[in-house]
């Protein structure tokens, strides 16, 4: 069961994918199959309609799901019922899965050291924009119950504020940073883009004021992509440079980022292994303070949103996404217990 890889829970690589993972627990209709082909957004939609909602939108898909559970027509609130416990019963088979030693010893070299890490997880916090809404609580129920009868069997918990996970990791994580330096922070996902402003009282967050919540688009040429995060970027830092001394941003980024940079990889943000220091460029040529700006991995990101030791953290969106908490977390921004989340 040991690796001969070390696995550095805070610098995520591809063989730290939950995506691929083939599930080997649950009904015997989603076993053999990888997670994101029943666990992923599109997955989530497809079992909609299989149950009969053929109205629920993709980029909706949170919120038509929790519409369709107060519906008046009984058929179709018992539908989105279903839909709500199977979908949670899915991502519970999942974890079943992460925690038995079944497929260590035949996986990949690089893949064993993230398979084994999940056997010193004691809790597992659910967090993405598919349990933003009122559905949230209830496919996490329904995913605990399916651990239950794990090999290694721990409690799995909706995180606060699952759908700003990866923004408040991001505040937490802009520390240390001085009292002067005001913070902007950024979640690059593969359906939104969000960006705000850090108000804080020295190592409290008091408040996240929002900028921009813009659609990711389409993939698009790397350029093309480029030029649009370096406009919405631009507005967050632009906002950032009237309030203080300095501007520090913290890009939560759907890619996996090793040493504080994005690596080479597939989907909307692949580029930005080559691509990061030409935005960064660009960004600080229109600032008028000093700016720095620090990548992380969205997981991490949410990870630390929720800061409970020894625990994982897998985000829920358009494709699965998982973090662990850092071990600095001792260093981390705190989050008011009254944060407020308001528009700028």
């Amino acid at each position: 069961m040991s690796s001969s890889v070390a696995f550095d829970p805070l610098e995520l690589t591809e063989h730290a994918s939950l995506n691929q993972v083939v599930v080997q627990s649950g009904p015997n209709a989603i076993r053999g199959r990888q997670a994101e082909e029943i666990c992923s957004r599109n997955a989530l939609v497809g079992l909609a309609a299989e149950h009969g909602l053929i109205s629920i939108r993709p980029h909706h898909v949170a919120d038509d799901l929790a519409d369709a559970t107060f519906s008046g027509d009984t058929e179709i609130r018992r539908a989105a019922e279903a839909v709500v416990t199977g979908f949670g019963h899915r991502l519970g088979a999942l974890i079943a899965t992460l925690r038995t030693t079944r497929d260590v010893a035949t996986a990949s070299t690089e893949h064993q050291g993230f398979l084994s890490h999940w056997f010193t997880v004691d809790r597992v916090w659910l967090a993405g924009g598919l349990l933003a809404s009122q559905c949230g609580p209830r496919i996490a129920e329904a995913a605990a119950a399916m651990t239950v009868n794990a090999e290694r069997p721990c409690p799995v918990v909706l995180a606060p504020r699952p759908g700003l996970a990866p923004l408040l990791g991001a505040a937490r994580l802009a520390s240390p940073v001085g009292d002067g330096v005001v913070l902007a922070i950024a979640d690059l996902g593969h359906t939104s883009v969000r960006t705000a402003l850090v108000r804080r009282r020295s190592s409290v967050v008091d408040e996240l004021a929002l900028v921009d919540v813009v659609d990711a688009g389409s993939h698009g040429s790397a350029e093309d992509v480029a030029d649009s995060l370096a406009d919405v970027l631009g507005r967050v830092v632009h906002r950032a440079s009237k309030a203080g001394a300095a501007v520090h941003l913290t890009v939560s980024v759907a890619a996996h980022v090793v040493r504080g940079r994005p690596l080479d990889g597939q989907g909307r943000y692949g580029w930005m292994a080559r691509g990061a220091r030409s935005l960064v460029t660009r960004l600080s040529a229109n600032c008028p303070l000093e700016l720095t700006v620090q990548f992380v991995h969205d997981g991490t990101a949410s990870a630390a949103a929720v800061g409970s030791l020894n625990s994982a953290t897998i985000t829920v969106g358009t494709w699965l996404g998982v973090g662990f908490v850092p071990d600095v977390a001792s260093h981390l921004l705190d989050l008011a217990p009254e944060l407020r989340v308001t528009r700028d």
